[in-house]
C-alpha cells in the first residue's frame, strides 16, 4: 500500500447545491472536516458514470482510525500568504498539502498549492503566469471543461531551486446517484466530481523534466455538507518509478485493513539528501526484507536484505543523482526517493 498523498493544484474545488455546483454552496473559512484513510485497494470505478448509479466502498476497511483534518483557512493567516496575494481561501490537509483559491459566481480558480513530503520535503508551485481554473459555475452532470495552466515550483534537491512548472487539467461532473461507505452507510444524492490533470515541472536537477498525473474523484453530498464525504486520488510519476492511489471516507470502518499490507508504511529513510552512507529504519523487526537502490534510469545499482528494523547501506562510491530507495516483504513494496551528492 502506498500511503503517499496527493501533489498537484486543486485537491477539493468546490461544494454543491441541488444537482450542480455553483460559488455559493463553497465552504466557508473555518469549515472542517475529517476523512478516513480506507484500502488502498479500493477500485475507482472510473466506468461507473452517469445518472443513477451507484459506487459501493461498504466492504473496505481502513487502517486503525487513520485520517486526515480537512480545513478552510484565510490564506493571509497562513506562511505562505506572500506567495498567494491574490487567493480568498485555502484548504488544508492536515501535514499535507495547502490548496489556494479565489471565485467569481462564473468559475473558481486555483493560485498553487504548498506539498509537503517526508522525503522531499516541501514544495511551492505558483500558478503566477496563467492560473488554473477549476471550476465553471454553474456545473452540472454532464458538465466539463479543459484549462491550461503555468508557474513556478520551489523545491529543495540539495540546493534550493525553482523550475517552471505549466500542464493542463480537464473537469467533469461525470455521475450522480448512491455512494455505499462502509457499515451501512448509504449516501442517496451524491454527485461525483472528476478531476485529470497533468503537470510538468521542468529542468529538475540531476533528473530533467518530471510530470505528475493525477486523476482524482470526489464525492458530495447533495444536501448536507460542502466539503467532500469520500475522495479517491490515483497519481503517477513515470521519472521517479512511482503511483500511487489514496482514498479517504467520511465514515471509519469498524473493519481493518490486515497489518501485512501495511508493514513498511513507516520506513525512514536518511539523511536525504545523502553523500556516503544511508540508514533505514523500519517500524517493526522485520524477516526476507529486501532494499534496492535504483537509479533515475531504472538500473538496480544496490541490492540487500535486511533480517532487522535498521540497515546503513555504503552510497560512497555512487554518482550524484537522484535515487529510488525500494523496500520489499512479500508482495508489500515502499519505494523512497533521495538525493546522492
Amino acid at each position: 500500500m502506498k500511503k503517499h498523498l496527493l501533489i498537484a493544484a486543486g485537491l477539493l474545488t468546490s461544494a454543491f447545491s441541488f444537482s450542480q455546483f455553483t460559488q455559493g454552496d463553497e465552504p466557508s473559512i473555518g469549515t472542517g472536516t475529517t476523512l478516513y484513510v480506507i484500502d488502498s485497494m479500493a477500485p475507482s470505478y472510473d466506468a461507473v458514470t452517469g445518472a443513477g448509479v451507484e459506487w459501493d466502498y461498504s466492504t473496505y476497511g481502513g487502517y486503525d482510525g487513520e485520517s486526515r483534518n480537512l480545513t478552510i483557512l484565510d490564506p493571509a493567516g497562513t506562511v505562505y500568504a506572500a506567495d498567494y496575494p491574490s487567493a480568498t481561501a485555502a484548504l488544508d490537509i492536515q501535514s499535507f498539502l495547502m490548496n489556494f483559491t479565489s471565485s467569481t459566481a462564473s468559475e473558481r480558480t486555483g493560485h498553487g498549492f504548498v506539498y509537503i513530503d517526508a522525503d522531499i520535503g516541501e514544495v511551492v508551485v505558483v500558478f503566477d503566469t496563467d492560473e488554473a481554473i477549476q471550476y465553471q459555475y454553474p456545473f452540472d452532470l454532464g458538465d466539463s471543461f479543459t484549462d491550461a495552466f503555468e508557474g513556478t515550483a520551489t523545491y529543495n534537491v540539495g540546493t534550493p531551486t525553482t523550475s517552471a512548472a505549466s500542464g493542463e487539467l480537464t473537469a467533469t461532473v461525470d455521475g450522480e446517484g448512491t455512494l455505499k461507505l462502509a457499515d451501512g452507510n448509504d449516501f442517496t444524492n451524491v454527485m461525483r466530481y472528476k478531476l485529470s490533470d497533468s503537470t510538468v515541472v521542468e529542468n529538475v536537477p540531476l533528473i530533467g523534466n518530471v510530470t505528475l498525473k493525477r486523476t482524482q474523484y470526489e464525492y458530495y453530498d447533495l444536501a448536507n455538507t460542502t466539503m467532500p464525504i469520500f475522495v479517491f486520488t490515483h497519481v503517477e510519476i513515470a521519472e521517479l518509478g512511482t503511483s500511487f492511489d489514496l482514498v479517504m471516507s467520511s465514515v471509519e470502518p469498524s473493519q481493518t485493513v490486515g497489518i501485512e499490507e501495511n508493514v513498511l508504511s513507516n520506513a525512514v529513510v536518511y539523511p536525504n539528501p545523502a553523500s556516503d552512507v544511508i540508514n533505514i529504519s523500519l517500524k517493526n523487526e522485520l524477516v526476507n526484507t529486501e532494499v534496492s537502490i535504483v537509479d533515475a534510469m531504472g538500473r538496480v545499482v544496490l541490492n540487500q536484505s535486511i533480517d532487522n528494523d535498521f540497515v546503513s547501506l555504503d552510497v560512497a562510491d555512487l554518482e550524484d543523482g537522484i535515487y529510488f530507495v525500494k523496500i520489499s516483504n512479500g508482495d508489500v513494496v515502499e519505494t523512497k526517493t533521495v538525493v546522492i551528492k
